[in-house]
């Protein structure tokens, strides 16, 4: 890996990071201020517009519960000042006492801004849980 996909790779890193920690500020420093940047949570429409976006994410930090999401299978490429990075989110939930968990697969990318990788797109798509083959080849379905 380059320095400059390293670079892209933290800054990814970082991402989840504040997400887990519903850090509000650390998002807004990560995020490219623009009207062109887009957001898409799993299982809901785009969300267009840095105001819109940082307004998706003051309300998912808002939610009770607590949050944990961890980046794996990351992939990072480059061209010029634009970057992205596919990876696969492992979401886990803790809310009222019951704990969950979920697999996304997200596409994000990131611009080089005033020497810094800044988010300008974030694309999380939930993956459908498929049971693994029974022995014989066959699936169960309950």
């Amino acid at each position: 890996m380059t320095a400059e996909q390293q670079a892209v790779a933290e800054t990814n890193e970082a991402f989840y990071d504040a997400l887990t920690r519903r850090d509000l500020s650390t998002m807004e420093r990560l995020w490219f201020p623009a009207e062109w940047v887009e957001c898409i949570h799993p299982g809901m429409a785009a969300i267009r517009g840095w105001d819109a976006v940082r307004e998706s994410w003051a309300m998912l930090f808002g939610a009770a519960g607590s949050l944990l999401v961890a980046a794996t299978d990351v992939h990072v490429r480059l061209i010029g000042d634009v970057a992205w990075v596919s990876c696969a989110e492992r979401i886990a939930t803790r809310s009222d006492g019951r704990m969950a968990s979920s697999l996304a697969h997200a596409t994000n990318v990131f611009v080089r801004h005033d020497g810094a990788w800044r988010l300008a797109v974030h694309h999380a798509s939930a993956v459908p849980f498929i049971a693994p083959p029974e022995a014989d080849g066959a699936t169960t379905v309950n």
